[in-house]
C-alpha cells in the first residue's frame, strides 16, 4: 500500500526522520561522553587517593624507622641514668646551678613495657642566651631527653632576666616484674 504523499510531505518526512536520527545520535554520543567524563573524574579522584596513600605510607615508614631508632637507643641506654642528676650536672657545667630551684621528678607508666620520666625544673634570673644553650644541650645530649614544656616570664625590674619553668621528658623501659 503506497501512500500518496506529495513531494513537499516527503521532504518534510525525510527532514523529520533525519532530525530524529540526529537527536538519537546526539543523545547516544552525549551519554557516552558523560560516562567518559564520569570515568575521568573517578580516575582523577583515585589518582589523588593513591598519592595520599603513598604519602601516608612514607610517613608510616619514617615514623616506624624513628620508633626503631628510639627503641635501639632505649636498649643501649645506661640503666642507671637519672634525668635529674644529668640536668643538675649540666646546670653545674653551664654555671647556672645557682639559678636552679628544686627539680621535681614524676614517672608516668606507658603500658606494661615503657615509662615516661618527667622532670620539672625552675630557673630564676637567667639570661635568654644561657637558657637557649641549656635547652640545646639537654636536647642534643645523646639521651632521650626532650623539653616537653617551657614557660618563660620576664622579670618586671630587669627584662633581660627570665623566670623559667621547664618540663624535661625521657622514656625508658619499665622494670619487669617477675
Amino acid at each position: 500500500m503506497k501512500a500518496n504523499l506529495t513531494r513537499r510531505e516527503m521532504w518534510t518526512l525525510a527532514i523529520a526522520g533525519a532530525l530524529v536520527i540526529l537527536i538519537l545520535g546526539y543523545l547516544g554520543v552525549d551519554a557516552v561522553l558523560q560516562s567518559y567524563n564520569t570515568l575521568e573524574d573517578k580516575t582523577r579522584v583515585e589518582k589523588e587517593e593513591m598519592k595520599r596513600i603513598t604519602r601516608l605510607r612514607e610517613q608510616y615508614r619514617q615514623t616506624h624507622s624513628q620508633l626503631q631508632a628510639i627503641r635501639e637507643q632505649m636498649e643501649q641506654a645506661d640503666k642507671g641514668f637519672s634525668p635529674v642528676s644529668f640536668i643538675e650536672d649540666l646546670a653545674t657545667k653551664e654555671q647556672i646551678r645557682g639559678n636552679m630551684g628544686a627539680a621535681k621528678q614524676k614517672t608516668i607508666p606507658l603500658g606494661e613495657d615503657y615509662k615516661e620520666d618527667l622532670v620539672e625544673i625552675e630557673l630564676n634570673d637567667i639570661p635568654l642566651q644561657e637558657l637557649v644553650n641549656f635547652v640545646h644541650k639537654i636536647e642534643n645530649s645523646g639521651h632521650l631527653l626532650r623539653v616537653k614544656r617551657l614557660k618563660i616570664k620576664t622579670r618586671f625590674d630587669n627584662r633581660n632576666l627570665l623566670h623559667v619553668t621547664m618540663q624535661v621528658s625521657t622514656y625508658s623501659k619499665s622494670a619487669r616484674k617477675s
